[in-house]
């Protein structure tokens, strides 16, 4: 399997969209959940989004769909950010993700 979405068309990257449409309300609030754990855990968002993809074993590959030069730096840094194995736990508890989903290795 190939993610060819991390960033939700956006959203999970500071955008607006969603599915390349306006993101409806319960997406704009799931998100902010998102955004205040990973503050807790000082971690950005884009990291947690771009290591959370290829955590399922199906996953071979994401493509984060980098829009400048720039945004591949960004991806990079992202993919080597550490995130705690707590903050994986948390979106479990907080429901945010699947109770079963699989979270990358820490």
């Amino acid at each position: 399997m190939v993610v060819g979405g991390p960033y939700s068309s956006g959203i999970l990257a500071g955008g607006q969209h969603f599915e390349y449409q306006k993101a409806p309300a319960e997406i704009i609030d799931k998100v902010t959940r998102i955004k205040k754990l990973t503050e807790r855990h000082g971690i950005g968002i884009k990291a947690a989004a771009l290591q959370f993809s290829p955590a399922h074993p199906a996953t071979v590959a994401a493509i984060p769909g980098a829009t400048r030069p720039s945004r591949i730096a960004e991806d990079v840094a992202a993919l080597d950010e550490k995130i705690p194995a707590a903050f994986w736990q948390d979106l479990r508890d907080e429901q945010l993700i699947a109770a079963t989903a699989p979270v990358p290795a820490v």
